[in-house]
């Protein structure tokens, strides 16, 4: 997964009931986490955490 992207995070870090589609704003090696993402979806929300709360959409 790399900037511009579209992805869907998992409601484990939405706290909502469904997955959330967005768009990758960024992507960074967190010390910690690992590989972290972040997503905005169409509200201009942003989502993240570690990228396996993430899952690629394909075009």
């Amino acid at each position: 997964m790399k900037t511009g992207d579209k992805a869907c995070a998992d409601p484990a870090i939405t706290g909502l009931n469904h997955w959330i589609e967005g768009v990758i704003i960024k992507v960074r090696k967190n010390p910690f986490l690992g590989i972290e993402i972040a997503i905005k979806d169409s509200s201009g929300n942003i989502y993240f955490d570690a990228e396996k709360y993430f899952k690629p959409i394909s075009s």
